[in-house]
């Protein structure tokens, strides 16, 4: 999936901005991971060989499909490899990949400060796109892999236990609904899947009879919809409980 709107446009504007730096760490483990871009890389470039910079370890990547991202406009895997780089682009906020690693160790990277705060101080809320199936020419959405674009937790609920889905929101350009509306019309399915590495199984992120009840840095998740060019409005905020 390629990301549009506002979180293109933060990872274009630091190629000719000034912005402070920060450092995104997270954990991955031997096996499969599905994981993110928790901040604007300064580099976005999956690895880069002769420097040894970008998001991933370019020893961590074996150079026969471990990253790989979903492309939700044609429903299909783009797999990196390295004689072929521009096939799988850079590494954006809010967009998912998996990662296939030998053994357990971290993903580590520079890149601007959390929620890409402005001259106050203050963070930016995020928009992540759900383009879906564009290749089928119908309005009936699709997958799309996504991660969250904080370095932080997001809960999905505005206060604990509410479990009303109303403090992540999806527009389709027109109309904003919360999480749990959006899902009762009919424009996506909840919750939110994700891929848990440390137990290599599928696990759930959602408002209700979820396994996690917020979306955390560094995590990819699946999100199916039921109608295409959507898009989830994710606050900035720091979660209160």
């Amino acid at each position: 999936m390629r990301t549009s709107g506002l979180v293109l446009l933060l990872a274009l504007v630091v190629v000719s901005a000034s912005f402070a730096a920060q450092t995104a760490t997270y954990d991955v483990y031997a096996g499969w991971n599905m994981v993110g871009c928790p901040l604007v890389p300064f580099n976005p470039a999956p690895t880069d060989m002769m420097t040894f910079t970008g998001v991933f370890d370019p020893l961590d990547i074996e150079w026969t499909g471990s990253l790989q991202r979903w492309d939700s406009p044609t429903q299909s895997m783009i797999a990196y490899t390295m004689f072929d780089p521009g096939a799988f682009g850079n590494c954006l906020l809010g967009d998912g990949y998996w990662l296939n690693q030998a053994a357990n160790g971290t993903v580590q990277y520079t890149g601007v400060d959390d929620g890409v705060p402005d001259s106050l101080g203050n963070m930016t809320d995020m928009w992540v796109s759900l383009p879906g199936d564009q290749t089928d020419g119908l309005d009936n959405g699709g997958w799309n892999l996504i991660s969250h674009p904080f370095n932080h937790a997001t809960t999905f609920d505005k206060t604990m236990f509410s479990f009303l889905g109303d403090n992540i929101l999806v527009t389709d350009g027109t109309v904003t609904k919360t999480l749990a509306d959006a899902a009762a019309a009919g424009w996506l399915e909840e919750p939110f899947q994700y891929w848990n590495g440390a137990t290599q199984n599928m696990e759930t992120a959602g408002y209700f009879f979820a396994t996690d009840d917020r979306m955390r840095g560094g995590q990819g998740y699946w999100v199916k919809t039921k109608k295409d060019n959507l898009a989830l409005i994710i606050p900035c905020d720091l979660p209160t409980f």
